[in-house]
């Protein structure tokens, strides 16, 4: 199971990044909201993975 957790948190991770690559390349700062979700997804995951 925690492989599984490990793998959902390396995949958002590259997400992320392709995501803010692309909005740095485009300067199409709209997709904010989606950033924020993400952070937010992958900070619960650390946490549930920490404790």
């Amino acid at each position: 199971m925690k492989f599984m957790t490990q793998k959902s948190i390396d995949e958002k991770e590259t997400h992320l990044k392709d995501l803010v690559i692309k909005l740095l390349e485009e300067k199409n700062f709209s997709d904010y909201d989606l950033l924020d979700s993400l952070f937010a997804e992958i900070k619960e995951e650390i946490k549930k993975t920490r404790q």
